[in-house]
């Protein structure tokens, strides 16, 4: 689980285009895989699904996960029935698990663009933020500092109360831009 966290983290920073060690590009093939058996229908599932959530229901998805090990996807959102609809018409036979997130995609983005703005800001009060992106279970925003970071998260809540943080302190990031879509989180197996 602690692995799945991580990688998560190290993805979703690819968003908001600041990535971490090389991680989060999306190759000709597709989204990251996890060793597991890849299942090609709940590959090609996500390319359709994932696009027309982002498009389609902006104010509601928060994230995608493919579980090839079910195989199935979990799609975090804010309560929408005509979301959980418009998957189950495009995607029929796939196994989807819908789970209830506290932020939007596009709300938790906005808030990590501007705790990316006021990086200047952190790093006057000791602090150099190193990556932000959104957690694929729309629970809010994780920033990654630069060594160590104190109560980093409740100066954060303070300044953007709007939003909710989990802070991890690791390495200064030195990402390549990548502005392509936000990639797919494949969790990994497990007893493999």
């Amino acid at each position: 689980m602690v692995r799945g966290t991580v990688v998560a983290a190290l993805l979703a920073a690819v968003v908001l285009v600041v990535a971490s060690c090389g991680r989060n590009a999306i190759g000709p093939g597709g989204p990251p895989t996890t060793g597991a058996v890849e299942d090609p229908a709940l590959t090609s599932a996500a390319a359709v699904v994932q696009p027309l959530l982002q498009a389609s229901f902006p104010d509601t998805f928060a994230g995608l996960e493919l579980r090839h090990d079910v195989p199935g996807m979990v799609i975090h959102r804010k309560p929408d029935p005509r979301l959980d609809a418009e998957v189950a018409g495009v995607a029929p036979g796939v196994r989807v698990e819908f789970r209830d997130a506290k932020y939007a995609l596009v709300e938790m983005q906005a808030a990590g663009e501007r705790v990316m703005a006021d990086r200047e800001h952190w790093r006057s009060r000791g602090v150099t933020v190193s990556a932000v992106g959104p957690a694929v279970d729309g629970s809010g925003v994780e920033v990654t500092t630069a060594g160590e970071a104190g109560d980093f998260a409740g100066a954060l809540r303070e300044r953007y109360p709007d939003m909710s943080f989990t802070v991890r302190e690791g390495g200064e990031a030195v990402p390549p831009v990548y502005t392509g879509p936000p990639p797919i989180l494949e969790l990994p197996t497990t007893g493999r």
